[in-house]
């Protein structure tokens, strides 16, 4: 394969917060923890995530998110919510289709899927 994803950016403006939330939310390390950190690599098994600070404000929270898949959605979301997470709306119009919107300390949103592990392979769940 010549090309393949390695992490995805957040931008933040307190990654101190961002990276205690997304390490316990998706069961990841960090690849350090010293004050002042610029940029930090939460690293898993099957995944990365990246956290990167802005140096301006950040805007635009809606260019992209994060889908979360579980079988446990109705457990997730309120494990999601104790770390941190705000609840913003629950999406039912569609069956095949059900999801949580969150949004993490920064009031990025990410989503919360129902989808059974068989439809969507072996991929590692947290929590």
């Amino acid at each position: 394969m010549g090309i393949r994803l390695g992490s995805t950016v957040v931008n933040c403006a307190d990654i101190e917060v961002m990276t205690r939330f997304w390490s316990e939310a998706l069961g990841l390390v960090p690849s350090s923890l010293e004050p002042g950190d610029e940029f930090r690599l939460l690293r898993g098994e099957h995944v990365a995530l990246s956290l990167q600070r802005a140096a301006t404000p950040v805007t635009a929270r809606d260019q992209m998110h994060l889908d979360l898949y579980t079988d446990e959605q109705e457990a997730q979301v309120a494990r999601l919510v104790r770390l941190g997470a705000r609840w913003v709306r629950h999406v039912t119009d569609d069956p095949a289709d059900d999801y949580v919107v969150l949004a993490d300390p920064e009031d990025n949103l990410f989503c919360v899927c129902a989808k059974p592990t068989s439809q969507v392979g072996g991929a590692r769940q947290t929590g």
